[in-house]
């Protein structure tokens, strides 16, 4: 009976020891890894103060056509079933 009693008085200073570890420990840990990553993302965001009323144009030269001209005229068609067959 002693053991049992034992056993049961570690596994409750046990809970409370965690308990109280993730209570301080825990918010801690959130914060760092919250910054981290706040850091991480600040770095890849390129913020460049505009005035206002400016005006910014991203130009994206046209891509020239992936079709050789001399290769002929390309004609799509679709299979269609005939179920009007006479058998």
């Amino acid at each position: 009976m002693e053991d049992f009693l034992l056993v049961v008085f570690w596994i409750i200073v046990a809970f409370y020891l965690l308990r109280l570890g993730l209570r301080f420990f825990l918010p801690r840990l959130i914060n760092r890894f919250v910054r981290k990553m706040s850091e991480r993302m600040g770095g890849m965001q390129q913020t460049k103060s505009k005035k206002e009323g400016e005006i910014s144009v991203k130009y994206n030269p046209v891509e020239t056509p992936r079709i050789d001209p001399d290769a002929g005229e390309y004609v799509d068609f679709e299979e269609i079933k005939d179920n009007n067959k006479k058998k």
